[in-house]
């Protein structure tokens, strides 16, 4: 038996979206007599409703999901409950919370043992298999990946915008993708916010039986009204080189935080642009600033962040020497603390227009 399984309902309740957790939802409600259209007819009905609506506003509204330990088996209700839920809100918000529910499922799987990770995997249908069962002998090779995962499931899960993740940039042996077992549960991820979004979607066929469970909470008023993405533009003044976003993720590298892979990749590739094309550096010296950037990262690793940052600098691949993100792709991943503000199109534009000001009152004082 997996180690993962030793406490099987704290299993369900972490993974509420795996198929034993969709099995366990099925049977208790037919053991309990449970019809989720009924919810509001009910004192404990009503409790899981409650419940189920706290998980959908936190993840709407905050972007997160605070466990209720003390509520067993009620919490994978209240999982199941929320996508029902959420199928009455805009389609923008469909996402938003299958992000935050897949994100929840991953930051837990992060932290099994890697038989548990292959299993949740080939359960989401991502084959994947231990080097050693590969018969990978290669020193270097098991210093820098963990498993294989079969190249058509890497290409149906991989994320599609970030260049960390082009096939290009992949190891590959006889069909297989060789990748990191922190890799593989951000497939997952993927995989399970597919899922979500399917359930969703699912339930919307249904919206009028369902239409009581809203109408006893209100509404869901709040929820309805709220527009992601729609805080107020904060105008911002050129005071540095640096712009916000980027100083942000600095700010977390240098504290001991783990920025997302898209805020590495953006961090990595504008310091190496603003080094090698506007301070005329060698692309080498860039390379290894980027590198002692990260040293303070809790997961770093050298030898793989070094590899990742040759291959954004172009040195490795299919030597491609990357661009950041738009100022526009940094606002939708959560990473402009401006919400547009700074009036560029690019955090490189940013540094570049902050040059420009500081040489004109440079000239204005001479």
């Amino acid at each position: 038996m997996l180690r993962c399984f030793n406490d099987y309902v704290g299993f369900i309740v972490k993974y509420p979206f795996s198929k034993e957790g969709l099995t366990r939802f099925r049977e208790i409600t037919s053991e309990r007599g449970i019809y989720i259209n009924d919810l509001a007819d009910s004192v404990m009905g009503k409790q899981l409703l409650q419940r189920a609506y706290e998980i959908l506003s936190e993840a709407i509204m905050k972007n997160s999901i605070t466990d209720d330990p003390d509520i067993g088996e009620d919490e994978l209700l209240a999982h199941y409950i929320a996508v029902v839920l959420a199928a009455h809100l805009d389609k923008s918000l469909w996402r938003r919370f299958a992000d935050v529910e897949s994100k929840r499922f991953s930051s837990k799987l992060l932290l099994e043992d890697p038989d548990c990770v292959i299993y949740l995997a080939k359960e989401f249908g991502i084959n994947a298999v231990r080097l050693r069962d590969l018969e990978v002998y290669d020193e270097n090779l098991a210093l820098a990946f963990d498993v294989g995962v079969r190249i058509w499931d890497y290409l149906r899960y991989m994320p599609k915008n970030d260049p960390y993740w082009k096939l290009v940039n992949r190891y590959l042996l006889r069909g297989w993708v060789l990748i990191t077992y922190k890799d593989l549960v951000r497939l997952v991820e993927e995989a399970v916010e597919k899922k979500v979004i399917e359930l969703i979607s699912k339930a919307a066929e249904n919206l009028d039986e369902t239409r009581p469970l809203v109408d006893a909470l209100n509404g869901m008023k709040e929820l309805k009204e709220y527009k992601p993405g729609s805080t107020i533009k904060v105008k911002v003044q050129i005071t540095g080189l640096t712009p916000p976003c980027m100083d942000s993720i600095i700010n977390e590298i240098k504290t001991g935080g783990n920025p997302s892979h898209q805020a590495r990749f953006a961090i990595a590739a504008y310091m190496l642009r603003r080094c090698h094309d506007l301070e005329g550096k060698p692309m080498e010296d860039c390379v290894d600033d980027v590198v002692n950037l990260f040293k303070t990262v809790a997961d770093f690793d050298e030898k793989k962040t070094r590899y990742q940052v040759e291959h954004i600098a172009g040195l490795r691949g299919g030597h491609k020497f990357y661009m950041p993100p738009s100022c526009q792709e940094m606002n939708s991943l959560g990473l402009c603390p401006t919400n547009l503000g700074c009036g560029v199109k690019n955090p490189l534009q940013y540094t570049v227009k902050a040059i420009r000001k500081f040489q004109s009152m440079q000239q204005a004082h001479s």
